[in-house]
């Protein structure tokens, strides 16, 4: 695996995002009277969730990130086994695949992070609109 498609590969898994949806949003249906205003509140109540979601990181901020992780793996890799040599390499691809798992573990915690506050976001909105919402 070259170090180009290592740096593709971590580029793709941290730019991917994930829409926000609601759910985890339980609603007691009995007492909806309206099911077509029931999903006109709930379509505006998760557009009003999406508000939440952060930011899709930057490709020079993923690529900064990786170059930064390259940068010193290549050379821990450059001082174990001289400058130019196969270690240096391997110790770039090495730096790499950490900045990218570090990134995934951030990015991971970010996104269950906004999918709860999407989530109570939806709840407050359906409550405030009248419905009985039982979680």
């Amino acid at each position: 695996m070259t170090l180009k498609s290592i740096l593709s590969m971590a580029s793709i898994a941290v730019i991917s995002t994930q829409l926000a949806h609601a759910g985890n949003v339980v609603v007691d249906m009995s007492q909806v009277q309206d099911y077509t205003q029931y999903q006109t509140d709930l379509q505006q109540c998760e557009g009003l969730a999406v508000q939440n979601q952060p930011d899709a990181p930057q490709r020079e901020a993923v690529a900064g990130t990786a170059v930064k992780g390259a940068a010193v793996g290549a050379a821990a890799g450059a001082i174990s086994g001289g400058s130019g040599s196969s270690a240096a390499k391997k110790g770039a691809g090495v730096g790499v695949i950490a900045a990218a798992s570090r990134n995934s573990r951030n990015r991971r915690q970010a996104s269950a992070q906004a999918s709860a506050q999407t989530d109570q976001i939806v709840k407050n909105c359906m409550r405030g609109r009248g419905y009985n919402v039982l979680n």
